[in-house]
């Protein structure tokens, strides 16, 4: 009976400390994904202005600033989470991963 308690409490205490890291994982790598959506939605809107298609800039326009939004909201629980610079480490994280994928 006490080898099962002990067994318990193990479980449980190992299934509450993953818990606590996993959503910091999580909220990472979808800032990551908002940086990248929201250079992805820039180079659109230059892109569309430097051709002179006003509409689709606007409306390009407006996606990015939707993408800057999600990613403010993302940084500012990252940082009630204890994460410094959450944009700029996100940044510096994709610039990593870019240029670990071209020497593969």
């Amino acid at each position: 009976m006490k080898k099962l308690l002990a067994l318990f409490i193990g479980v449980a205490l190992t299934h509450i400390s993953f818990a606590q890291t996993t959503p910091k994982k999580v909220e990472e790598s979808q800032l990551r994904k908002d940086v990248r959506g929201k250079r992805a939605e820039d180079k659109e809107t230059v892109k569309d202005a430097s051709h002179l298609r006003l509409k689709e800039a606007k409306a390009d326009h407006k996606n990015a600033v939707v993408e800057k939004k999600a990613m403010n909201r993302h940084a500012k629980h990252l940082k009630k989470k204890g994460v410094k610079h959450p944009v700029s480490r996100a940044k510096h994280q994709i610039h990593a991963q870019d240029e670990a994928k071209k020497y593969q």
